[in-house]
């Protein structure tokens, strides 16, 4: 009854009209839905929110946040979030030349799953282009509700792009509830359902919305870890995606390739406890090193281990690696104890430390399989203030603020594909391309190279030109 009252009330106060209307799609229809007069109808208005709210438990709709269509539906989507407390967002038709220029209004977060509001679809252009603006401020779009689908096509046009539509009203069930009330007699009705089986499918006149690539400039923006924010910003300025691999057994070699190839790596990665001349003076000297050239020291330790135990393994002993180190990384074998003794290690300093997941790994035959790469994500997911991004082979998730670092990368004339030891090579065009990652790991294509600067620039150029190919994908 509560469908065949709103029926008969959007009818009584006009948003149902019977005539020759031209809508947006160029066609002339002989009914029209003007659902914008709800603002004024606050009763009405609770009663299309009660409805809406009814359909998303019913059929289990999934989401965190909530955006109007602009601008009929905002009104919609307002009545909606009053009446379910969930947070709203709204996209401006276009951005504002003024103040923020927001083209996004509302606080969301990267990877946030949003229900698009909508008063009528037709051809689905409106909520098309809403479902662009929104993932391309990295905002994930699964599902669209509206309160009218008048049966031309858009629901089709809209579910190519991976978004369902959930409708309230089909324009055959006003037809057919105004008829039964004597509101439009059977000429009418005949006229409109002939129109209806004409035009049933609007083409939409743009073409597919692609899941757009978000720049690293962009990522920085919308993340709210403080070291992938760093790290982005790093890598935008230098133009560089190489991350060094320097493992080498003397200080004072580090010392020379840190001063040597960082003006072209956006990361310097050590494994600091097979040097034989290790001191923390010499330490220094490569944080000097690092703030000169403006990249961050990763040390690859690899914890794994028991909440308390590696809070020291990271804080104390001999190399104390957190006073040092911008970043580390971790095995998610232990869980999220692991993650927690880093994480209070870290907190003692006012500069951002972070903590890369290893969630896969390039060497032959290892025992990381999909359910605990899953997990993983998950667990990044759930430490994300500290937890940045990944050990990876390919990109594992779209939130944008997480960071897919590959190691194993060498040029194809570099030694083969793989070593004796069943390390197994990516290329740089592979690593960003096909599989998606953001940063390329290389260490023994650079080391064993004979001018190991000019390789290393070679590496850059090549994995950031691959980089800006994929933007423009």
């Amino acid at each position: 009854m509560e469908i065949e009252e709103l029926i008969i009330e959007l009818f009584n106060i006009g948003c149902v009209k019977f005539g020759e209307f031209t809508l947006k799609s160029g066609l002339k229809s002989p009914v029209y839905f003007d659902l914008r007069i709800l603002v004024s109808y606050p009763k009405l208005l609770k009663l299309a929110s009660v409805i809406f709210a009814k359909k998303i438990s019913d059929e289990s709709i999934d989401f965190d946040i909530v955006c109007g269509v602009p601008y009929g539906a905002i009104s919609l989507a307002t009545g909606l979030c009053l009446e379910i407390n969930k947070s709203m967002i709204f996209k401006r038709k276009d951005a504002k030349s003024h103040g923020t220029k927001n083209l996004i209004e509302g606080i969301y977060k990267p990877n946030d799953r949003c229900l698009i509001i909508d008063d009528v679809i037709t051809s689905g252009i409106s909520i098309l282009e809403t479902i662009e603006g929104l993932r391309d401020h990295g905002v994930q779009v699964k599902d669209a509700l509206v309160l009218l689908d008048r049966e031309q096509g858009g629901p089709e046009n809209v579910i190519a792009n991976n978004v369902k539509i959930h409708s309230v009203l089909k324009t055959s069930d006003v037809l057919n509830i105004l008829l039964k009330r004597n509101k439009i007699n059977q000429e009418m009705y005949n006229k409109t359902q002939e129109f209806l089986n004409v035009n049933r499918n609007v083409s939409v006149p743009t073409k597919p919305v692609k899941e757009k690539e978000i720049s690293f400039e962009e990522r920085a923006e919308i993340t709210n870890n403080k070291m992938a924010k760093k790290l982005f910003q790093i890598m935008s300025l230098k133009q560089s995606n190489l991350c060094f691999s320097a493992d080498v057994e003397s200080f004072d070699l580090l010392l020379k390739l840190a001063d040597e190839i960082g003006p072209n790596i956006c990361i310097l990665k050590t494994h600091i406890d097979i040097l034989n001349d290790f001191n923390m003076d010499k330490v220094q000297e490569l944080v000097n090193l690092s703030i000169k050239h403006n990249f961050l020291i990763f040390e690859d330790r690899k914890f794994a281990d028991i909440g308390n135990t590696v809070k020291s393994q990271y804080s104390g002993g001999v190399y104390k690696i957190s006073q040092w180190s911008n970043f580390v990384n971790a095995h998610s074998i232990a869980g999220s104890g692991c993650v927690q003794g880093l994480k209070e290690a870290a907190l003692q300093y006012d500069e951002p430390k972070g903590c890369l997941l290893i969630a896969q790994l390039s060497c032959k035959n290892n025992l990381i399989d999909k359910t605990y790469t899953e997990k993983t994500v998950k667990l990044a997911e759930e430490h994300s203030d500290f937890i940045f991004g990944f050990i990876c082979q390919n990109k594992l998730t779209d939130n944008p603020g997480f960071i897919h670092i590959t190691p194993g990368i060498q040029f194809n004339e570099n030694n083969g594909m793989s070593d004796n030891l069943g390390q197994q090579y990516t290329t740089p065009e592979m690593a960003i391309l096909q599989n998606k990652c953001d940063v390329i790991v290389v260490g023994r294509g650079i080391l064993k190279s004979e001018n190991p600067a000019e390789t290393a620039l070679k590496y850059k150029n090549t994995a950031y030109e691959a980089y800006l190919k994929r933007l423009n994908l």
